[in-house]
């Protein structure tokens, strides 16, 4: 199992250098969907969402001054600055950021491999139908994503986790397990959790609900026919459900509620609400298992439940911990790493330092940690910046901006209700199709008056 991911990571890295830019765009997304957990340990960087990118950029090469030029009339120039400022501040102001090596890892991972997606995917796509070859690699990969999930579900055991990961005994963020362990965390547990092809089941949850808007998106303009659409959401759903993150329904549930809010007037938004709200309604009291979830669901906000995992009054005493480490330096924070190194996260729950921070479940809590307030205020911008500029240009598309608020919504609410994860990547390759569109369509708008 291990050498076919490989090669076919391999495979998609050549193809880099042979299909069309929207086919490139395509590999990546599909990369942040099926495989997450691949290296290749004949290739730089190894992991296959670092080499990827890095075969885009190489395949690019001879035409990246002409790419980086198209950017500068976009408002991504200044996002792009906007990410370098803060990165860095973070450089500058972080202790465990001194070290050359230390600062090159740094800014791999969180510039090229994370920020950067937004430039990647502007490049890639050309217009807004520009997404079909999105939707088609997509399709294939959700299916082969909830084949492992649904094996997963059956078995109580991840083996394609335990198989990508043999080998590897410095894998130890969930609850102490390593290396070809790591698929069967959950097998034991009261709360068992599909995982699928992911580590963590939050971020298997997670790119199920990017998919089902990509695909709701895609059904609406008519890019994909409507049993290519239903599949996904079936797969989709499979996943927010089973991976048993009470998280990501919630965000899934923000997600489409803000895109129908945006994709269309308010009267017929309106409407729409109103008869999801009923048809939930009927369903909650009538389908015992939708009961279960919406009831399991909302546990989240009761401090006395006995259902395991975050709740407010949890979060409440993270944010009391965490204002207690910085009260030295609350502008820039206590560093970037602080939490894995020296709080002792980094080697296993048990070895945390003060158990009030507990997983340090949220974006916000850790940036204050360690960013501090400076860095969380220039975290903000960078989204809010965004947003305007949807919501500016939501006449030149419609759909598409929609498409982008609901997403930046449902990454904002899952990021700042369980932490970042592996979102950050795959939001950003899609909100930059997004910028592409608007762009494009501004272009075609700016002609047509000439």
């Amino acid at each position: 199992m291990k050498i076919i991911a490989i090669l076919v990571v391999f495979v998609c890295c050549i193809l880099m250098f042979v299909v069309k830019r929207e086919c490139k765009v395509a590999i990546l997304v599909l990369g942040t969907v099926i495989f997450p957990l691949v290296s290749v340990p004949f290739l730089p960087l190894q992991n296959a969402n670092f080499v990827l990118p890095l075969s885009f950029l190489l395949s690019e090469i001879n035409n990246m001054s002409r790419l980086i030029q198209s950017t500068k009339r976009n408002i991504l120039w200044k996002l792009t600055g906007l990410a370098l400022l803060i990165d860095l501040i973070t450089i500058i102001t972080s202790p465990h950021l001194h070290q050359f090596n230390d600062i090159r890892t740094f800014i791999q991972s969180d510039l090229f491999f994370r920020y950067f997606a937004l430039l990647y995917a502007f490049w890639a796509f050309s217009s807004e139908s520009s997404i079909k070859p999105v939707l088609r690699f997509t399709f294939w990969g959700m299916i082969v994503l909830t084949i492992f999930g649904i094996v997963n579900y059956i078995t109580k055991s991840a083996d394609f986790v335990s198989a990508m990961l043999s080998g590897n005994d410095n894998i130890t963020v969930l609850g102490g397990f390593s290396g070809d362990e790591a698929g069967h965390v959950f097998a034991e547990r009261d709360r068992f959790r599909v995982q699928a092809m992911f580590l963590n089941p939050f971020d298997y949850g997670y790119i199920c609900i990017l998919m089902l808007l990509l695909h709701l998106y895609g059904f609406m303009n008519k890019y994909e026919r409507k049993v290519e659409f239903l599949t996904v959401a079936m797969c989709a759903i499979f996943g927010i459900v089973f991976c048993g993150c009470r998280t990501n329904i919630f965000c899934c549930l923000i997600g489409i509620s803000v895109f129908f809010l945006f994709a269309f007037k308010l009267k017929k938004s309106l409407r729409l609400f109103f008869v999801l709200v009923a048809i939930a309604g009927l369903c909650y009291f009538y389908v015992p298992i939708i009961q279960e979830i919406i009831d399991n669901m909302m546990t989240m906000f009761d401090k006395n439940s006995d259902v395991t995992g975050s709740s407010m009054e949890l979060r409440n005493l993270q944010y009391v911990a965490v204002l207690y480490h910085v009260q030295d330096n609350p502008l820039f924070g206590c560093g970037y790493n602080y939490f894995n190194i020296d709080m002792g996260w980094g080697q296993g729950k048990e070895y945390l330092l003060d158990q009030r921070l507990a997983g340090l479940e949220g974006v916000v809590m850790k940036y204050i940690l360690e960013r501090g307030f400076v860095g969380l205020f220039l975290y903000f911008s960078f989204y809010i910046t965004i947003f305007v500029y949807f919501a500016k240009n939501k006449n030149f598309a419609p759909k598409a901006v929609a498409f982008g608020i609901s997403i930046l919504c449902v990454y904002l609410t899952f990021a700042n209700m369980t932490g970042e994860l592996l979102s950050v990547y795959p939001t950003l390759l899609l909100l930059g199709y997004v910028f592409k569109v608007i762009d494009s369509n501004r272009l075609k708008s700016t002609l047509t008056r000439g």
